[in-house]
């Protein structure tokens, strides 16, 4: 097959094959290869460079990413997974990871507390959002057990947020209830710890 470029949008180099166009490559991945016009390449040769331009745009897409906030490696892997394929997203892991720019247990220890600060989620809940997130479970229950959270603090947080109070209705004081199990704290623990705020419940049951 015969190799020919033309110049593409935003310093991009177009790639075509006996007169074909077969995708647009960056400067700095054209320049990477020997291949100029009127050059003879194989499907193989095309399909290598094909895969180091996928590779680096899947990289520059990981950066951004990660500009943006810190992801966990299967995290970053998975957001990748939706654009590229399979070699392409783990090459740009493997090169943020051996940058530095990925640290799992960093990045755990990050969220945890963020979701305890922001959210007062208990801690099976930050556990379960961790494992959700890629992090290993090891990592999750360190990331966890460093918070040393106090259970009923992350209760009274919720309701202050909530403004509830022994003079909120019946229905609010229903809705922080389920606001406190979906946080991941038991039945018993929400009535407790209301109680002990001076906020009367009515009804219900002591069941976890």
């Amino acid at each position: 097959m015969e190799f020919s470029t033309t110049q593409g949008k935003n310093g991009k180099v177009n790639i075509f094959t006996d007169g074909e166009f077969r995708f647009a490559v960056s400067a700095f991945v054209y320049h990477s290869f020997p291949f100029r016009d009127g050059d003879n390449i194989t499907e193989e040769e095309l399909a290598e460079l094909k895969a180091s331009s996928d590779a680096e745009r899947a990289h520059e897409s990981a950066l951004r990413l990660l500009t943006a906030r810190a992801h966990g490696e299967k995290e970053l892997l998975r957001k990748l997974r939706q654009k590229y394929d399979a070699e392409a997203a783990q090459s740009a892991v493997d090169r943020c990871r051996e940058a530095g720019l990925i640290d799992d247990a960093a990045y755990a220890a990050d969220l945890a507390e963020e979701l305890f600060r922001r959210k007062a989620f208990s801690p099976e809940r930050i556990r379960r959002e961790l494992e959700q997130r890629g992090v290993d479970k090891n990592t999750a229950e360190n990331a966890v057990l460093a918070l040393d959270i106090d259970r009923d603090s992350g209760i009274i947080q919720l309701l202050e947020k909530m403004r509830i109070t022994d003079g909120a209705t019946e229905k609010d004081k229903a809705r922080a209830v389920r606001r406190l199990l979906s946080a991941g704290y038991s039945l018993s623990e929400a009535r407790r710890a209301m109680e002990q705020q001076g906020i009367s419940l009515n009804g219900g049951s002591d069941r976890d």
